[in-house]
């Protein structure tokens, strides 16, 4: 399985840099850019929705009908991804903006994250038809606000550019070069991608084999979505008063202090929580950083190429990913986390994103090296 899924995510790391390619010159401006969004939510939303009808497909074509429709998806994805974090470059006058857009952006993934574990109960609970309609009862319950947050978007920024004219276009923009600014983003967005995870793939082993309760793990995981969305708020003030550089160091510090804090107590139930919800925040400042800096970047050195370096961008958070699953699988080989040494996962929960948020300190003592915009 782990394989399977590296393989998809490896897969979709392609698609992205191919169609930020194919969007280049496309991806003109906030207008262009939000219509593409709109075409690419519409695809993405059909195509998501029809992955869990596979249920209803004849057994003989199901498992062609689940690959054909799992490459639409991800094709359409990077349709609709691209288009919309290339517009917190292209739909943004200032870092302070791009910085809440991107405080935003992380409020709603937070909130996701929540419902999607709250709704994992009744998933697992139901069975053959009932659960394949459940399922397929949220996709559309997901895909709908996508769509219709993306009308919406598309609806309010052709008005603003009715009434105060239209971007210059790619044509209009003298040539850009990549800075490095772009190497120091890729790193950050490696080490989040890499290490940082490990949180939450490790947590349910954790559950299941030292906690023995999926629903104490629960807690945990909702705990961590809890405290990605709520510090947003103060992360997106402390960005616009002190700066980028000092609040990816406060926001490593904050996951540095939980990990920490959380390893000699792995017994204890009301500190994992507690430790969760702070490490959550710390993820969530270090994540609002990252695209905040990374669209002001783009909006600086890569005039007439974001397509491009969104589509690099979201690729290397995906090989990352399918680099941490396969290490971690492999990990899980060289001990007996069902049995004896399962206090061992406490280590490779804790640990690993320990590593990670250390990293991120370094990133930070390096930013101003970098000519990084610093707001």
């Amino acid at each position: 399985m782990g394989y399977v899924l590296a393989i998809g995510l490896a897969s979709s790391a392609v698609i992205d840099v191919a169609v930020g390619f194919r969007l280049r010159g496309v991806l003109a401006n906030a207008r262009s850019a939000a219509r593409l969004q709109l075409a690419g939510s519409i695809l993405c939303a059909a195509a998501f929705v029809s992955v869990f009808a596979g249920f209803w497909i004849p057994m003989e074509a199901r498992f062609a009908y689940a690959v054909a429709a799992g490459i639409a998806f991800r094709v359409a994805y990077a349709f609709y991804d691209i288009p919309q974090n290339a517009l917190m470059a292209l739909a943004t006058a200032d870092g302070e903006a791009r910085d809440r857009l991107a405080a935003t952006r992380i409020w709603f993934s937070g909130a996701a994250t929540l419902l999607v574990a709250l709704a994992v109960g009744p998933l697992i609970a139901a069975r053959d038809a009932d659960g394949a309609a459940l399922f397929l009862k949220l996709s559309c319950v997901i895909a709908a606000p996508a769509v219709l947050a993306a009308g919406v978007l598309t609806w309010r920024i052709e008005r603003a550019a009715s009434r105060f004219g239209t971007q210059a276009s790619v044509s209009d923009l003298p040539a850009s070069r990549l800075t490095p600014a772009f190497g120091l983003m890729i790193a950050l967005m490696v080490i989040t991608s890499l290490f940082t995870p490990l949180y939450a793939k490790v947590e349910p082993f954790f559950a299941a084999y030292v906690l023995q309760s999926p629903t104490l793990g629960g807690a945990i995981i909702l705990s961590m979505a809890a405290g990605l969305a709520l510090g947003q708020p103060l992360w997106a003030r402390t960005c616009a008063r002190f700066g980028r550089t000092s609040t990816l160091g406060i926001a490593a510090v904050f996951q540095v202090l939980a990990l920490t804090a959380a390893l000699p107590f792995s017994g204890s139930i009301a500190v994992l929580i507690v430790t969760g919800f702070v490490f959550g925040m710390g993820n969530g400042g270090v994540g609002m950083v990252l695209w905040g800096a990374f669209s002001a970047v783009a909006a600086r050195d890569a005039r007439g190429r974001e397509s491009i370096v969104y589509g690099y961008f979201t690729a290397t958070a995906k090989l990352s990913l399918a680099v941490g699953g396969l290490g971690l699988g492999a990990a899980l080989g060289l001990f007996d986390y069902r049995g004896d040494e399962a206090s061992h996962l406490m280590w490779l929960m804790m640990g690993v994103p320990l590593v990670g948020a250390i990293a991120c300190l370094l990133v930070a003592v390096l930013w101003s090296r970098a000519k990084m915009p610093s707001r």
